[in-house]
């Protein structure tokens, strides 16, 4: 008697387990949907409740979207917060998602640049960014998207903190422009990384930056978006590229502050003096 009700007891287990399996697919399967159309705020609701790595990861994605291209200025820090959040559960359920390791990098940008440099420094946001970028180029030697953050943390190090940044956290220009590069080797055709290191040459001036930001532009507007995300993308680089072919620098300046935090009298063609911009931003990784 003993062993048929253990028996019927791990039946039913089993069965529940089947079942919460199933559900959790379909979720996952449904957030995933809510992601691709554009509605980052459910596609979070729907996978956070989940909390596996898989689940949290999309959360997390789904909160820097939110966070990036939708929510309110005064939303904004409490989105990124919660990617935080979701990233960091995401990184404790598996060490080596890549992709939590990546989320948990933007999210403190993004905080970094809300609150500005001298908090950023002193809650160590570079620091800890830094560990999860290099974190993530162990896992994957080849991820775009961990090259191009790589490039941004230094390039906004250097531009923040100028010598002084370069000596407290090892950043350079060079860096920052030859991990950019490398990522737009792997994803030419990414457009929110192209928009990114469009905005960052534009910050440091000059004809040749100019150049090599319509030229990075260029490319990564050719393939067609995959989601909403892409979509959205592609429309601030569209909007930027606009600017560059008609000459336009009210409105390429006026697209630095927006995205940078660079001072609207800052001219588009010379470079920001350290302090013109915040925290790494570029955008949510797909």
């Amino acid at each position: 008697m003993t062993t048929r009700l253990s028996a019927i007891a791990f039946s039913l287990a089993a069965l529940l387990w089947s079942f919460a399996a199933s559900a959790s697919a379909q979720d996952m399967i449904a957030a995933r949907a809510a992601f691709e159309r554009g509605d980052f705020d459910e596609a979070a609701m729907l996978a956070r409740p989940l909390s596996t790595p898989e689940g949290l990861t999309l959360a997390a994605r789904a909160a820097l979207a939110e966070g990036d291209f939708v929510a309110s200025p005064q939303e904004r820090r409490r989105t990124f917060l919660q990617a935080e959040t979701d990233a960091r559960a995401a990184i404790a359920r598996d060490p080596q998602n890549i992709e939590g390791h990546l989320y948990l990098a933007l999210a403190l940008g993004f905080l970094g640049r809300l609150d500005g440099s001298l908090a950023a420094h002193f809650a160590g946001y570079a620091e800890e960014a830094r560990k999860h970028i290099d974190r993530a180029l162990v896992l994957d030697p080849e991820s775009a998207w961990a090259h191009a953050l790589l490039g941004g943390w230094n390039l906004e190090i250097v531009r923040d903190g100028g010598m002084l940044g370069e000596t407290i956290y090892g950043a350079s220009l060079d860096k920052g422009l030859s991990a950019y590069r490398r990522a737009l080797e792997i994803e030419p055709g990414n457009a929110a990384i192209a928009y990114q290191y469009a905005l960052q040459l534009l910050a440091l001036g000059g004809a040749p930056h100019r150049a090599e930001a319509l030229h990075s532009l260029s490319r990564a507007l050719k393939p067609k978006p995959e989601d909403a995300v892409e979509t959205l993308a592609r429309r601030r680089a569209r909007r930027l590229k606009l600017a560059l072919d008609t000459h336009d620098d009210v409105a390429v300046r006026s697209i630095l502050r927006e995205q940078l935090g660079a001072p609207s009298s800052a001219p588009a063609q010379s470079g920001l003096r350290p302090g013109g911009v915040r925290a790494p931003v570029i955008g949510s990784p797909r």
